[in-house]
């Protein structure tokens, strides 16, 4: 089995307002708790000051494979997967975890239920576009493993 790709997951819990009368959690539902994973992942690089993120979603795109379900323990898998000029490309596995295996950091037995792909633009304090700073290119790259460019 090839490793994960992936270097951090988030638990993400379920509220009772996320899951329909059928039972099943609405689509729009895994955007909510893939941001939540997303500012944890930053959070946890040290990149988030308060509850702002110096960066703003460009564009997005979701396949989903399986319903969650309420009761399901749920955790969404982050990973930078490229560094541009100005913005980035983040990916993310939105899965259904075996009891006992979320945790912070890393993933466990899983069962993937979504990916997703997003694009997100570095901003500053007018929320324009602009370079990602150095100091958070080398914290991304060096966590993740990648270039700082490309």
């Amino acid at each position: 089995m090839a490793p994960d790709p992936f270097r951090f997951t988030a638990a993400v819990p379920l509220r009772w307002v996320d899951v329909d009368v059928a039972g099943v959690v609405n689509h729009a539902v895994y955007w909510s708790l893939i941001e939540q994973a997303r500012f944890d992942y930053f959070a946890q690089l040290k990149l988030v000051e308060g509850d702002i993120p110096p960066f703003l979603l460009g564009e997005a795109t979701i396949r989903y494979e399986r319903p969650a379900r309420r009761g399901d323990a749920l955790a969404v898998a982050v990973r930078t997967a490229r560094l541009g000029g100005k913005s980035f490309e983040m990916q993310y596995e939105v899965r259904r975890e075996a009891a006992g295996e979320v945790r912070l950091g890393a993933s466990g037995a899983s069962e993937r239920l979504a990916v997703a792909k997003a694009l997100l633009v570095w901003v500053d304090a007018k929320l324009a576009s602009c370079e990602i700073p150095a100091a958070a290119r080398r914290a991304i790259a060096a966590f993740e493993g990648i270039g700082e460019r490309g």
